[in-house]
């Protein structure tokens, strides 16, 4: 019986998409959607591979941490449609890679420094919506590890981090704990094509050839554990009909010794906004009618905090009622030598 498959997904264990291919219009836009909440959120993942979600049949099958799923809009040969994915890989012919045969295709030969240098960079962007009253209700954090490689030859560099799963299995290999002290878990890796995969994926190392000059090594994701550098609390006060006092305190939580750079909070007003007055402890502030009100800070010290008082009056009596949501406020600023993940380089070794 021929199987028609209408789309086939690849996610990972939240339930993220992947890749997917769409074959045929009779998937709705949702399938993920439905896949996640009826069977990946329930007791039931993993005691059948087939479920039948709305007018469709899902075949899934977990390969390490990867999920791959099957829709088709009819009843189906569960066995035939898993070959689909199985039999390529059994059947493949192989081919001579650039890896086997020793050409590395990004890093051209005879390159020759008479000053070898390395410099690495870690750099994260957080994503934080934090209630009225400073609780966390979502957060994580996005990063990538930027490299800079001026180096003779063709260099067999190792990249240790201190990832949960390359220590635990540097602790296997080794047959004793190695210490590194705070462990994280990264979530969705992509790497630059430089990276050893094979190896990666038997020994969780990070190995690899670089190529001559700037380049992405990798890109990840956390969302467990994230250290918050700044704690934002506003208050916002109604007084009378046509005004307004807005208090923002920003508190900085990473260490006395480091400074964040370039701060910038943007506080939403109403769009009858007439005039503003404005009192800040540090840094300046002024009202953009486009935007909000910017606040800027041009440089920050750890564990101290700055506080923003300003006086909205408004054009005419206020619509927005007073259980109205209010757009949340934003942050704009870099913190050099920290990381909101609690990422960090334990070793770059360059073999012979």
């Amino acid at each position: 019986m021929p199987v028609a498959a209408s789309a086939i997904y690849f996610l990972n264990l939240r339930g993220d998409v992947l890749i997917n291919r769409l074959y045929r219009d009779d998937v709705g836009g949702n399938m993920v959607d439905a896949f996640r909440t009826h069977i990946m959120q329930t007791k039931e993942m993993g005691t059948c591979p087939v479920r039948q979600i709305g007018g469709c049949f899902s075949l899934y099958m977990r390969i390490s941490n990867v999920y791959i799923v099957i829709v088709v809009s009819s009843n189906a040969n569960v066995a035939c449609a898993l070959k689909f994915v199985v039999e390529p890989s059994e059947r493949a012919v192989p081919n001579a890679t650039l890896q086997v045969t020793g050409a590395v295709g990004w890093r051209r030969e005879g390159l020759f420094y008479k000053k070898n240098e390395v410099f690495l960079d870690i750099v994260e962007s957080v994503n934080l919506l934090m209630s009225s009253k400073g609780s966390v209700l979502r957060c994580d954090v996005t990063g990538k590890v930027l490299m800079k490689c001026f180096l003779s030859g063709m260099p067999d560099l190792k990249l240790g981090l201190n990832d949960k799963i390359g220590l635990e299995k540097e602790s296997q290999m080794k047959s004793r704990p190695v210490k590194s002290g705070k462990t994280i878990e990264l979530d969705d890796v992509t790497f630059h094509q430089c990276v050893n995969l094979t190896r990666f994926n038997t020994e969780k190392t990070v190995s690899f050839v670089p190529p001559d000059g700037e380049f992405e090594l990798m890109k990840y994701r956390i969302t467990e554990g994230v250290n918050l550098p700044f704690r934002v609390l506003p208050t916002i006060k109604e007084l009378g009909r046509t005004r307004l006092e807005v208090n923002v305190k920003v508190k900085s939580v990473f260490g006395a010794k480091i400074f964040a750079l370039g701060v910038v909070v943007k506080v939403p007003v109403p769009k009858q906004t007439a005039k503003t007055s404005f009192h800040v402890t540090s840094g300046k502030a002024k009202y953009n009618a486009s935007i909000a009100i910017v606040w800027k800070i041009r440089k920050f010290p750890g564990q101290t905090e700055a506080t923003m008082s300003a006086e909205v009056e408004l054009i005419s009596t206020m619509v927005e009622k007073k259980s109205a949501p209010r757009p949340p406020i934003q942050m704009e600023f870099q913190v050099p030598m920290f990381t909101a993940s609690g990422l960090r380089v334990r070793f770059l070794k360059m073999g012979s």
